[in-house]
């Protein structure tokens, strides 16, 4: 199944407190990730099985550009943090 391109932001919403391999496919004007397409996503638990694919896609598509996005939060609610 060919996965559709779409905003970074709108795979933050539709996959809460996941992580997200993304085939990026536009980048804003600094160069970060704005859209993509899917390859596989999965849960916290689930991060080295989403290594293993982005192992096995970057073999078949050498070029492309990939990024591993968790959309949750990255500081938990309630913790602070002193810079």
């Amino acid at each position: 199944m060919k996965q559709r391109e779409q905003r970074i932001k709108d795979m933050e919403a539709q996959y809460p407190d996941e992580w997200v391999l993304i085939e990026v496919t536009k980048s804003d004007r600094y160069g970060r990730a704005s859209e993509g397409k899917v390859i596989a996503r999965g849960g916290a638990g689930e991060k080295e099985a989403l290594v293993e694919k982005h192992i096995d896609f970057r073999r078949a598509n050498p070029d492309a550009v990939t990024y591993l996005h968790w959309t949750g939060r990255l500081i938990p609610e309630g913790l602070g943090v002193i810079l």
